[in-house]
């Protein structure tokens, strides 16, 4: 199994901005970039909420934020927005092995991703991998 990757940001970031940085990750994954009204559209705000936000990633050194052309992960953006990903991910499979509902696992993922112990989304980690070898 991959480690779950690690941040080196030592600052506590809100929901609501790794929020965002998974929303350009997911944009620039499929797009190869994120503007605001992809990063609006995935995250159903409005594009001014989304400059609001890119500038306040940029100043904190997570992206790159250029008004009219758009945003990019910073290394430790990318880093972050890839740890936030992937306990999503991970969530998400969990809550549809026990019979969840697709729509309604990924919303729940959006707020357990945030919170959950390291530790605890490795052994949820561990129990999706088992139950996919069976």
């Amino acid at each position: 199994m991959d480690p779950i990757p690690q941040a080196s940001y030592n600052h506590r970031l809100t929901m609501k901005e790794e929020d965002y940085l998974e929303a350009i990750l997911n944009v620039s994954l499929t797009k190869g970039y994120a503007k605001s009204r992809d990063v609006a559209a995935e995250l159903d705000v409005g594009p001014s909420s989304v400059g609001e936000m890119f500038a306040k990633l940029d100043k904190k050194g997570l992206v790159v934020y250029r008004k009219y052309e758009g945003v990019t992960l910073t290394e430790s953006g990318k880093i972050i927005a890839e740890q936030v990903k992937f306990r999503h991910d991970v969530l998400v499979e969990f809550l549809e092995i026990i019979g969840v509902p697709g729509n309604i696992a990924n919303k729940d993922a959006c707020f357990m991703e945030h919170e959950l112990n390291t530790v605890t989304i490795q052994k949820i980690r561990e129990f999706v991998a088992a139950k996919k070898q069976k």
